[in-house]
């Protein structure tokens, strides 16, 4: 409960005696339910979840025991009966709501429904507890990326020509499952040739052939944890403009790597990257490269120019640098890291050299 309790203390600060949790990812990060269609009411007196008989044993199951399963009265889902009597039981004056989650609909019931309760907007209040990492979810971080690592090692053998990308992302995600992904962290992205700087583009009908490029974006899900990483190989002999444009993308990335350590602005390994592309490809650079990972595919902190976060111990972060020259060629690769006490962890451990199929 050391995270509710966390909670507890931004509450305090906020003068808030009740939180109305209803990200998915919020709630799943406060009480291990892993289920959906359910909310978390955080108060000093105790912590409800509220469902409704799809989920009360699985939530009972899988929720921290101090955690109470409440259902909705009358079976009425959402129904304002329910905030009623809870906020009255609870005696709540002032009630703070995920603004950036919930609808204008619920927000108009609440508001008109619910009489002297305040509500207040404590937008990424949680997500701000969830950028640091416990060494529960790094060792499910950690077992994600593993998963994927060793998905790509048994995939790679069908890069050939004549292949055609829906067919290798099959492969892949393939092999995902059967390497111990509970699901896919996203949809895949598997392309070659041209269509490789499509940042995200989904696989086609299109057949591998000599000299493409071909670019996988992908990852495991484990215990609602995510991995991502990107590779980018050349299939048959790469032209001299593809070793160079590897070599920029490799060398910007490693540079980026190696400027990860806590305490940083988040800016940081962008700026290092910006300052590695030669002046002739930096139009190409798509400026998002980086971002927390967990619960969430994408989390805070972004690594980019409009940033105001900093980089600190536990925070679990992708660096992927790439250049994608629209119609011709794209390279990205990906890595996802955990900080240290002074550098960083590599979770993706993965060539990260030119290979050539």
């Amino acid at each position: 409960m050391k995270r509710i309790k966390a909670l507890l203390n931004l509450m305090k600060e906020q003068g808030i005696d009740a939180f109305l949790v209803s990200s998915k990812s919020n709630v799943t990060y406060l009480s291990r339910f892993s289920g959906d269609s359910s909310l978390l009411l955080v108060t000093p007196r105790k912590t409800l979840l509220l469902t409704d008989g799809r989920y009360t044993e699985q939530a009972a199951d899988e929720c921290f025991g101090e955690i109470e399963i409440f259902s909705w009265l009358n079976n009425e889902r959402y129904g304002i009966r329910t905030y009623r009597h809870l906020a009255n039981e609870l005696s709540v004056k002032r009630m703070g709501i995920e603004g950036h989650v919930m609808s204008v609909s619920t927000h108009k019931m609440l508001d008109e429904g619910l009489e002297n309760v305040e509500l207040v907007s404590l937008e990424g209040t949680v997500e701000k507890l969830r950028q640091i990492k416990d060494h529960e979810e790094i060792a499910a971080l950690r077992k994600a990326c593993g998963i994927s690592v060793e998905a790509l090692k048994q995939t790679v053998p069908f890069i050939k020509p004549g292949i055609r990308e829906i067919e290798l992302t099959a492969r892949l995600e393939y092999n995902l499952k059967v390497c111990g992904a509970e699901n896919l962290s996203f949809d895949t992205i598997v392309l070659s040739g041209s269509r490789t700087s499509l940042l995200h583009g989904k696989p086609g009908e299109k057949t591998l052939a000599p000299g493409d490029f071909v670019l996988f974006d992908f990852g495991a899900l484990y215990k609602g944890y995510h991995a991502d990483i990107s590779r980018t190989f050349i299939l048959g002999e790469p032209d001299e403009e593809q070793k160079e444009l590897y070599h920029v993308v490799q060398e910007a990335q490693m540079d980026a790597l190696k400027s990860i350590k806590p305490a940083i602005p988040a800016t940081v390994p962008d700026d290092v990257v910006r300052a590695a592309i030669p002046d002739k490809y930096i139009q190409y650079y798509y400026p998002g490269m980086g971002h927390g990972v967990g619960l969430d595919i994408h989390e805070e902190p972004f690594i980019r120019q409009s940033t105001v976060s900093r980089i600190e111990k536990n925070m679990v972060l992708t660096i992927e640098p790439g250049i994608y020259i629209p119609g011709k060629h794209g390279i990205r690769i990906e890595d996802t890291l955990v900080v240290t006490d002074d550098s960083f962890e590599l979770l993706t451990v993965y060539p990260r050299e030119m290979v050539v199929l």
